[in-house]
Protein backbone atom coordinates (compact mmCIF):
# COMPACT_ATOMS: atom_id res chain seq x y z
CA UNK A 1 0.00 0.00 0.00
CA UNK A 2 1.32 3.17 -0.90
CA UNK A 3 1.95 6.12 1.76
CA UNK A 4 0.02 8.97 1.56
CA UNK A 5 3.13 11.18 0.58
CA UNK A 6 5.44 11.34 -1.77
CA UNK A 7 8.48 13.67 -1.64
CA UNK A 8 9.91 14.52 -4.69
CA UNK A 9 13.81 15.59 -5.13
CA UNK A 10 14.68 16.81 -7.81
CA UNK A 11 18.49 17.20 -8.43
CA UNK A 12 21.48 17.91 -10.55
CA UNK A 13 24.97 18.11 -9.34
CA UNK A 14 23.98 18.06 -6.03
CA UNK A 15 26.59 16.70 -3.97
CA UNK A 16 27.82 20.23 -2.15
CA UNK A 17 24.12 19.93 -0.15
CA UNK A 18 22.02 16.62 -1.59
CA UNK A 19 23.00 15.07 1.88
CA UNK A 20 22.48 17.21 4.40
CA UNK A 21 19.10 17.80 2.25
CA UNK A 22 17.93 14.14 2.56
CA UNK A 23 18.63 13.99 6.04
CA UNK A 24 16.24 17.03 6.57
CA UNK A 25 13.27 14.80 5.14
CA UNK A 26 14.42 11.23 6.81
CA UNK A 27 14.28 13.61 10.42
CA UNK A 28 10.48 14.25 9.81
CA UNK A 29 8.50 13.77 12.76
CA UNK A 30 5.65 12.61 10.54
CA UNK A 31 5.87 8.62 9.37
CA UNK A 32 5.12 7.26 6.57
CA UNK A 33 6.03 8.85 3.42
CA UNK A 34 8.57 7.82 0.62
CA UNK A 35 10.96 9.96 -1.27
CA UNK A 36 11.31 9.78 -4.94
CA UNK A 37 14.94 11.20 -6.12
CA UNK A 38 14.97 12.20 -10.03
CA UNK A 39 18.63 12.50 -10.79
CA UNK A 40 18.76 14.96 -14.07
CA UNK A 41 22.36 13.88 -15.60
CA UNK A 42 24.63 14.87 -12.60
CA UNK A 43 28.34 14.44 -13.51
CA UNK A 44 29.54 15.42 -9.95
CA UNK A 45 29.41 12.88 -6.92
CA UNK A 46 25.81 13.29 -6.71
CA UNK A 47 25.10 9.67 -7.28
CA UNK A 48 27.75 7.95 -4.61
CA UNK A 49 26.11 9.79 -1.86
CA UNK A 50 22.42 8.53 -3.45
CA UNK A 51 24.12 5.32 -3.65
CA UNK A 52 24.20 5.61 0.41
CA UNK A 53 20.78 6.12 0.82
CA UNK A 54 19.78 2.91 -1.04
CA UNK A 55 16.34 1.26 0.09
CA UNK A 56 15.24 4.33 1.44
CA UNK A 57 14.48 6.22 -1.46
CA UNK A 58 12.91 5.44 -5.11
CA UNK A 59 15.87 6.71 -7.34
CA UNK A 60 14.96 7.60 -11.17
CA UNK A 61 17.68 9.06 -13.76
CA UNK A 62 17.44 10.62 -16.90
CA UNK A 63 19.80 12.54 -19.04
CA UNK A 64 19.92 16.69 -17.85
CA UNK A 65 16.92 18.41 -19.21
CA UNK A 66 16.13 20.43 -16.28
CA UNK A 67 14.27 21.08 -13.00
CA UNK A 68 10.67 21.01 -14.55
CA UNK A 69 11.52 17.43 -15.99
CA UNK A 70 13.18 16.17 -13.33
CA UNK A 71 10.13 17.00 -11.05
CA UNK A 72 7.62 15.70 -13.39
CA UNK A 73 9.81 12.35 -13.58
CA UNK A 74 9.89 11.99 -10.29
CA UNK A 75 6.15 12.93 -9.50
CA UNK A 76 4.99 10.31 -12.17
CA UNK A 77 6.81 7.81 -10.22
CA UNK A 78 5.27 8.64 -7.16
CA UNK A 79 2.20 6.39 -5.39
CA UNK A 80 1.38 9.00 -2.79
CA UNK A 81 -1.92 10.92 -2.67
CA UNK A 82 0.57 14.35 -1.63
CA UNK A 83 2.75 15.64 -3.31
CA UNK A 84 5.95 17.39 -1.43
CA UNK A 85 8.75 19.00 -3.25
CA UNK A 86 11.79 19.79 -1.87
CA UNK A 87 15.10 21.00 -4.11
CA UNK A 88 18.31 19.18 -3.61
CA UNK A 89 20.13 22.61 -1.65
CA UNK A 90 17.06 22.67 0.43
CA UNK A 91 16.02 22.08 4.33
CA UNK A 92 13.18 20.57 6.03
CA UNK A 93 12.20 21.60 9.62
CA UNK A 94 11.39 18.08 11.10
CA UNK A 95 7.94 19.35 11.26
CA UNK A 96 7.11 20.00 7.71
CA UNK A 97 5.05 17.21 6.94
CA UNK A 98 3.42 17.08 10.80
CA UNK A 99 2.20 20.23 9.86
CA UNK A 100 1.17 20.73 6.34
CA UNK A 101 -0.49 17.05 5.84
CA UNK A 102 -3.59 17.71 8.74
CA UNK A 103 -4.17 20.73 7.02
CA UNK A 104 -4.85 19.53 3.70
CA UNK A 105 -6.46 16.26 5.11
CA UNK A 106 -9.04 18.65 6.82
CA UNK A 107 -9.62 21.13 3.97
CA UNK A 108 -10.72 18.58 0.94
CA UNK A 109 -11.60 22.14 -0.53
CA UNK A 110 -7.99 22.82 -0.96
CA UNK A 111 -5.61 21.08 -3.11
CA UNK A 112 -2.29 22.93 -2.25
CA UNK A 113 -0.87 24.61 0.80
CA UNK A 114 2.30 26.23 1.84
CA UNK A 115 4.62 27.82 4.53
CA UNK A 116 6.93 30.71 4.99
CA UNK A 117 10.59 29.54 5.19
CA UNK A 118 13.88 30.37 6.99
CA UNK A 119 16.65 31.82 3.95
CA UNK A 120 20.20 29.77 4.72
CA UNK A 121 23.44 30.70 3.14
CA UNK A 122 25.62 27.87 1.67
CA UNK A 123 27.29 27.24 5.28
CA UNK A 124 24.09 26.62 6.33
CA UNK A 125 23.84 29.83 8.68
CA UNK A 126 20.38 31.41 9.10
CA UNK A 127 20.11 34.73 7.14
CA UNK A 128 16.43 35.81 8.08
CA UNK A 129 12.87 34.83 6.49
CA UNK A 130 10.88 34.34 3.43
CA UNK A 131 8.22 36.45 4.53
CA UNK A 132 10.29 39.59 5.73
CA UNK A 133 10.11 39.95 1.48
CA UNK A 134 7.11 38.23 0.32
CA UNK A 135 3.49 39.00 0.61
CA UNK A 136 1.59 36.03 1.52
CA UNK A 137 -2.36 35.43 1.19
CA UNK A 138 -4.24 32.40 1.34
CA UNK A 139 -7.94 31.19 -0.44
CA UNK A 140 -7.99 32.45 -4.06
CA UNK A 141 -4.54 33.78 -4.94
CA UNK A 142 -4.64 34.10 -8.40
CA UNK A 143 -4.59 37.89 -8.22
CA UNK A 144 -2.01 38.50 -5.55
CA UNK A 145 0.21 35.83 -7.56
CA UNK A 146 -0.21 38.01 -11.21
CA UNK A 147 2.27 40.19 -8.81
CA UNK A 148 5.12 37.44 -8.52
CA UNK A 149 5.22 34.22 -6.68
CA UNK A 150 5.02 34.38 -3.07
CA UNK A 151 4.38 30.13 -2.77
CA UNK A 152 8.31 28.99 -1.68
CA UNK A 153 8.31 25.30 -3.72
CA UNK A 154 9.92 24.11 -0.56
CA UNK A 155 7.09 24.35 1.65
CA UNK A 156 4.46 23.13 -1.31
CA UNK A 157 2.50 20.53 -0.43
CA UNK A 158 0.00 19.70 -3.42
CA UNK A 159 -2.81 16.78 -4.11
CA UNK A 160 -1.20 14.64 -6.46
CA UNK A 161 -4.75 15.00 -8.62
CA UNK A 162 -4.47 18.66 -9.31
CA UNK A 163 -0.42 17.93 -10.33
CA UNK A 164 -1.31 15.50 -12.80
CA UNK A 165 -4.22 17.26 -14.29
CA UNK A 166 -2.69 20.33 -14.57
CA UNK A 167 0.20 17.91 -16.72
CA UNK A 168 2.60 19.32 -14.52
CA UNK A 169 5.77 21.80 -14.72
CA UNK A 170 6.12 23.28 -17.51
CA UNK A 171 9.69 22.14 -19.17
CA UNK A 172 9.89 24.91 -22.05
CA UNK A 173 10.72 27.39 -18.45
CA UNK A 174 14.09 27.17 -16.96
CA UNK A 175 13.43 29.81 -13.83
CA UNK A 176 9.73 30.24 -13.60
CA UNK A 177 8.22 26.77 -14.17
CA UNK A 178 7.26 26.68 -10.15
CA UNK A 179 5.87 29.88 -10.42
CA UNK A 180 3.78 29.07 -13.92
CA UNK A 181 2.47 26.09 -11.93
CA UNK A 182 1.48 27.54 -8.76
CA UNK A 183 -0.79 30.13 -11.51
CA UNK A 184 -2.63 27.47 -12.83
CA UNK A 185 -3.10 25.95 -9.88
CA UNK A 186 -4.47 29.29 -8.01
CA UNK A 187 -6.73 28.74 -10.51
CA UNK A 188 -8.00 25.54 -9.96
CA UNK A 189 -8.20 25.45 -6.46
CA UNK A 190 -8.14 27.83 -3.07
CA UNK A 191 -5.29 27.23 -1.42
CA UNK A 192 -3.96 27.15 2.18
CA UNK A 193 -1.28 28.83 4.37
CA UNK A 194 0.60 28.17 7.12
CA UNK A 195 2.19 31.03 8.82
CA UNK A 196 5.21 29.21 10.60
CA UNK A 197 8.80 28.64 8.93
CA UNK A 198 9.04 25.04 7.85
CA UNK A 199 11.80 25.48 5.61
CA UNK A 200 15.49 26.66 4.83
CA UNK A 201 15.81 28.01 1.28
CA UNK A 202 19.40 28.27 0.77
CA UNK A 203 21.07 31.17 -1.03
CA UNK A 204 24.57 30.27 -2.56
CA UNK A 205 26.48 30.90 -5.96
CA UNK A 206 24.83 29.07 -7.80
CA UNK A 207 21.16 29.43 -7.46
CA UNK A 208 19.26 29.67 -10.81
CA UNK A 209 17.53 32.73 -9.05
CA UNK A 210 20.95 34.72 -9.98
CA UNK A 211 20.83 34.39 -13.40
CA UNK A 212 18.79 37.47 -13.36
CA UNK A 213 18.50 38.55 -16.52
CA UNK A 214 17.43 35.32 -17.90
CA UNK A 215 14.76 35.14 -14.88
CA UNK A 216 13.51 38.34 -16.03
CA UNK A 217 13.10 37.53 -19.76
CA UNK A 218 11.55 34.36 -19.11
CA UNK A 219 9.08 35.84 -16.34
CA UNK A 220 8.22 38.65 -19.15
CA UNK A 221 7.19 36.32 -21.63
CA UNK A 222 5.15 34.37 -18.77
CA UNK A 223 3.79 37.43 -18.62
CA UNK A 224 2.75 37.85 -22.07
CA UNK A 225 1.47 34.79 -22.62
CA UNK A 226 -0.69 34.81 -19.02
CA UNK A 227 -4.17 34.43 -20.78
CA UNK A 228 -3.09 31.34 -22.66
CA UNK A 229 -2.12 29.76 -19.60
CA UNK A 230 -4.04 30.07 -17.07
CA UNK A 231 -7.50 31.36 -18.74
CA UNK A 232 -9.28 34.53 -19.01
CA UNK A 233 -8.62 37.41 -17.21
CA UNK A 234 -11.10 39.91 -15.57
CA UNK A 235 -10.10 43.59 -16.61
CA UNK A 236 -8.85 44.50 -13.29
CA UNK A 237 -6.43 41.25 -13.43
CA UNK A 238 -5.52 42.17 -17.09
CA UNK A 239 -4.61 45.44 -16.03
CA UNK A 240 -2.32 44.48 -12.92
CA UNK A 241 -0.70 41.87 -15.83
CA UNK A 242 0.14 44.87 -18.04
CA UNK A 243 1.32 47.00 -15.22
CA UNK A 244 4.04 44.05 -14.42
CA UNK A 245 4.38 43.59 -17.97
CA UNK A 246 6.30 47.08 -18.00
CA UNK A 247 8.16 47.03 -15.25
CA UNK A 248 9.83 43.78 -16.26
CA UNK A 249 10.91 45.71 -19.18
CA UNK A 250 11.98 48.94 -17.51
CA UNK A 251 14.22 46.39 -14.93
CA UNK A 252 15.78 44.79 -18.08
CA UNK A 253 16.45 48.21 -19.61
CA UNK A 254 18.04 48.68 -15.91
CA UNK A 255 20.11 45.67 -15.76
CA UNK A 256 21.16 46.66 -19.52
CA UNK A 257 22.58 49.89 -18.86
CA UNK A 258 24.34 47.72 -15.91
CA UNK A 259 26.10 46.36 -18.76
CA UNK A 260 26.43 49.93 -20.42
CA UNK A 261 24.79 47.93 -23.47
CA UNK A 262 22.97 51.45 -24.51
CA UNK A 263 20.87 50.43 -26.88
CA UNK A 264 19.46 47.36 -25.38
CA UNK A 265 18.33 49.42 -22.76
CA UNK A 266 16.63 51.72 -25.41
CA UNK A 267 14.81 48.97 -26.70
CA UNK A 268 13.28 47.70 -23.72
CA UNK A 269 12.02 51.31 -22.45
CA UNK A 270 10.12 51.17 -26.16
CA UNK A 271 8.72 48.50 -25.51
CA UNK A 272 7.56 49.36 -21.79
CA UNK A 273 5.52 51.59 -23.49
CA UNK A 274 4.70 55.30 -22.06
CA UNK A 275 3.36 54.05 -18.99
CA UNK A 276 6.10 52.14 -17.35
CA UNK A 277 6.46 52.68 -13.62
CA UNK A 278 7.15 56.10 -12.24
CA UNK A 279 10.06 55.75 -10.29
CA UNK A 280 11.78 53.23 -12.27
CA UNK A 281 11.76 54.83 -15.21
CA UNK A 282 12.77 58.09 -14.15
CA UNK A 283 15.47 56.12 -12.63
CA UNK A 284 16.09 54.69 -15.98
CA UNK A 285 16.91 57.56 -17.84
CA UNK A 286 18.79 59.40 -15.49
CA UNK A 287 21.04 57.24 -15.48
CA UNK A 288 20.69 56.48 -19.34
CA UNK A 289 21.44 59.93 -19.74
CA UNK A 290 24.27 60.34 -17.69
CA UNK A 291 26.22 57.45 -18.92
CA UNK A 292 25.39 58.89 -22.57
CA UNK A 293 27.14 61.97 -21.47
CA UNK A 294 30.09 61.14 -19.34
CA UNK A 295 33.79 59.95 -20.89
CA UNK A 296 33.50 55.89 -20.92
CA UNK A 297 36.23 55.79 -18.14
CA UNK A 298 33.75 57.93 -15.67
CA UNK A 299 30.54 56.15 -16.71
CA UNK A 300 31.77 52.45 -15.64
CA UNK A 301 33.68 54.03 -12.36
CA UNK A 302 30.08 55.00 -11.95
CA UNK A 303 28.81 51.53 -12.50
CA UNK A 304 30.92 50.41 -10.07
CA UNK A 305 29.47 52.41 -7.58
CA UNK A 306 25.67 51.11 -8.00
CA UNK A 307 24.74 49.19 -5.41
CA UNK A 308 24.58 45.24 -6.41
CA UNK A 309 21.54 43.10 -6.52
CA UNK A 310 21.00 41.06 -3.28
CA UNK A 311 18.52 37.83 -3.45
CA UNK A 312 16.57 37.83 0.08
CA UNK A 313 19.10 40.29 1.79
CA UNK A 314 21.70 38.15 0.37
CA UNK A 315 24.58 39.68 -1.73
CA UNK A 316 26.04 37.27 -4.03
CA UNK A 317 27.11 37.50 -7.40
CA UNK A 318 26.20 35.39 -10.34
CA UNK A 319 29.33 33.14 -11.15
CA UNK A 320 27.76 31.99 -15.06
CA UNK A 321 28.79 28.28 -14.13
CA UNK A 322 26.10 25.57 -14.42
CA UNK A 323 23.20 25.63 -11.80
CA UNK A 324 22.35 23.77 -9.19
CA UNK A 325 18.98 23.39 -9.72
CA UNK A 326 19.18 22.11 -12.58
Amino acid sequence: MNPLVSVIVPTYNGEAFLRETLESVFAQTYAPFEVVVCDDGSTDGTLAILAEYAGRLRLVQQKNQGVAAARNRASLEAGGELLAFLDHDDLWEPHMLSSLVPMLVAHPEWSLVYADAWIIDSKSILRGRRGTFLHYAQGDVLEPLLHGNFIPVETTLMRARLFRELCGCDVSLRYMEDYELCLRAARATPVGFHPEPLARYRIHERNLSHDIEPMLVEWLRLIETMERRVGTLTPAQSALVEHERRRLCVDLAWRALRHRDLAAADAWMRRAGRHGPATRTLRVRALRMTLGILPVPVGDALLRLLPRRKLYGVQIEATGGTAARG
